[in-house]
């Protein structure tokens, strides 16, 4: 059972609307059961289809935007809505609500959007997503508070009927979105190098040095939750959640000293550790103040802990003394608090192991459940070869992400527009609800993504990805038909999931080295045939993945007659030295084609004996004219065979 009561959420809907669902949404949602280990479908199918509705803007069947901003500002729907209902219906019709029209909570939106959509650029090379991700951020800092407010410079937590503010939040402003939108701002300057995003995350802290209480240490290091940017007015007085904001000022430390960033994050981590992480009963952590749609009177005493595992998060990366064992202090929490009770008494089922989103709103989330999963996962990575493992914790992230591939109801495809409903839909419930919130979309792609990274068995086994990275964000994602290049703005490492082998790995001028085992890697790479993960460390240079470059001998294929390469140099400028053998004589055809698979130049024509051969490529087409920078492809065709290996030319 759950460790402390729950209470039913007030005026989330009326109670003959809640009759109708239990009588007849069982039946129009039901999904097939499923076994423990069993996903619904593959995940990366998931995430494509929750991607084409995130594109198509409209859905199945077109969601009505609410286009009447101030500044005339027609937008897709997400900029608006938290909660597109089943029937595309945009209007905020549940009772409890202000009354409004089009409320949305924007800060928190555009933070998971933004993640999402940088993490699926990523992984897929898409530059749509890269640009919406760019498009939503300016969308949010352009219709932030007044520079001259006392809380000025913050994006606004809640806007209703196009205009900044209200709902909830009344003259408020929420303290925790700030930062967690000027992380995403400094994400984007480190991937785009505009200094408009650096400016935006600079002037958030500024705000937040500039604001941050003293006192006693119930209060010091710490900000109030809702008040008014103009002059401060307390409108709600806790929050707990202030992880995103150490997290800016310490990441802002590093490369800007001397603006009090660095102080105001050590006080903030102390008033976090002196408060909401102390561990007397399980009901004392008090991690509270973070969702937008319940008013500050009924938030009070209202327990989440959306907080609580952004905490265990940062302590997992922090792992300082004794912080694994607080954060599983942390996490040991809150499943005992929030893990439904279906999954635990009754087993599981195609909707569970899922989480309860919080104390004010009983059901189980697609987010919530996310979340939890990834920081089971990152506690598990963490701790592995430790006493502190518990094996469990792996095996119950990976069902939990299975859940989520249950979330989409009559919304999958190839019915649907393969949209995430929001809340699960548990088999013993019968007030399920079938909201379809945009934010539950984003939070899917991001948590999944993020679950390839430490658990690469969830991607797809026949593609290749780039699933994780460290110490470096990309700033160029090219996936080609036989290379994957990624630019990058600071050393780090990557990790890629691919179908097989790779070729060889390529860092700026030239090719580098296969670790043995046990060998730390230092600009050279590793690769484990049973995750089929490839682990690549890097100086910043661009990288260059080269894939299987000759099919034809892939493992379980005849052998052929012929090989080819690897070209050297590589990169080259102006010539490349081009080897090739023939196990028995015969015609044979050496040619270079362009990324479209246009011949540039014929090298070599006709018979050829048994053995070593080579040729030289100096970048020129078939008139003698030097060809641009860029992926071409050596093909070799002989005794009916054909093979081929990439040429990368850097003018």
């Amino acid at each position: 059972m759950l460790s402390m009561p729950i209470r039913p959420a007030a005026g989330r809907l009326p109670i003959l609307l809640m009759l109708l669902f239990a009588v007849v949404l069982p039946a129009v949602f039901a999904v097939p059961a499923r076994a423990a280990t069993s996903p619904l479908k593959p995940p990366d199918q998931l995430l494509e289809e929750v991607m084409a509705f995130l594109y198509s803007d409209v859905g199945n069947g077109g969601i009505r935007t609410y286009d009447d901003d101030p500044d005339g500002l027609p937008a897709p729907p997400y900029f608006y809505h938290f909660a597109i209902q089943h029937d595309n219906d945009l209007d905020s019709r549940l009772v409890g609500y202000p009354g409004y029209l089009s409320i949305s909570y924007p800060a928190y939106t555009t933070c998971v959007a933004v993640d999402a959509f940088l993490d699926w650029w990523t992984y897929s090379g898409e530059q749509e997503a890269l640009d919406r991700a760019v498009q939503m951020a300016d969308w949010l800092w352009d219709r932030r508070t007044p520079a001259t407010d006392l809380y000025g410079n913050w994006p606004w937590s809640t806007q209703t009927e196009g205009v900044m503010g209200g709902g909830f939040d009344g003259e408020g402003n929420m303290s925790d979105k700030p930062a967690m939108f000027g992380l995403r701002c400094l994400r984007l300057h480190r991937i785009t190098q505009e200094q408009r995003f650096l400016d935006a995350a600079l002037m958030i802290a500024d705000t937040y040095v500039a604001t941050q209480l003293t006192g006693g240490v119930e209060d010091d290091g710490r900000w109030y939750f809702r008040v008014r940017p103009s002059d401060g007015l307390v409108v709600q007085d806790y929050t707990s959640h202030i992880i995103p904001v150490v997290r800016l000022l310490q990441t802002l430390e590093t490369d800007h000293p001397g603006h009090g960033y660095g102080s105001a994050a050590s006080r903030a981590m102390a008033w976090i550790e002196a408060n909401p992480m102390v561990f007397i009963t399980p009901d004392s952590m008090h991690w509270e103040g973070f969702y937008e749609d319940v008013p500050p009177e009924e938030m009070i005493g209202e327990i989440d802990h959306y907080s609580a595992e952004e905490t265990v998060e940062y302590l997992i990366d922090r792992n300082g003394e004794g912080d694994l064992q607080k954060a599983i202090d942390i996490l040991s929490w809150s499943t005992d608090r929030y893990l439904a009770p279906w999954s635990k008494e009754n087993g599981y089922d195609a909707y569970a192991p899922s989480i309860l989103e919080w104390d004010h709103w009983p059901h189980s989330t697609y987010a919530a459940t996310g979340q939890w999963a990834y920081m089971h996962l990152k506690l598990d990575a963490a701790t592995a070869g430790t006493s502190l493992n518990d094996p469990s914790w792996r095996q119950q992230a990976i069902e939990a992400f299975y859940t989520l591939t249950y979330g989409q109801g009559q919304f999958s495809p190839p019915d649907g527009d393969g949209r995430m409903l929001t809340t699960v839909r548990e088999l013993t419930d019968p007030a399920f609800l079938p909201e379809t919130w945009y934010e539950q979309n984003f939070n899917t792609v991001k948590y999944m993504l993020q679950a390839f990274a430490l658990a690469p068995e969830l991607a797809p086994d026949d593609e290749a990805h780039l699933i994780a990275y460290d110490g470096a964000e990309p700033t160029a994602v090219d996936y080609g038909e036989d290379l994957i290049t990624i630019s990058w703005d600071a050393a780090g490492t990557a990790r890629f999931k691919l179908a097989g082998r790779p070729y060889g790995v390529l860092l700026g001028e030239g090719w580098i080295p296969e670790a043995s085992a046990g060998e730390p890697l230092d600009r050279s790479w590793r690769w484990d045939e049973t995750s089929q993960v490839l682990e690549v460390a890097h100086q910043g240079e661009t990288l260059r993945v080269v894939l299987q470059a000759n099919p034809a001998t892939a493992a379980g294929a005849p052998r052929s007659p012929l090989r080819l390469g690897p070209a050297r140099p590589m990169p080259f400028n102006p010539r490349v030295v081009i080897p090739f053998t023939l196990t028995r004589a015969g015609s044979i055809r050496l040619s270079v084609v362009d990324a479209k698979g246009r011949v540039v130049r014929v090298l070599e024509k006709g018979w050829w004996p048994v053995g070593l051969g080579q040729s030289v490529w100096d970048g020129t087409d078939r008139g003698g004219r030097a060809v641009a920078s860029g992926a071409y492809r050596a093909v070799l065709e002989a005794s009916g065979a054909r093979v081929s290996t990439p040429l990368v030319l850097v003018r």
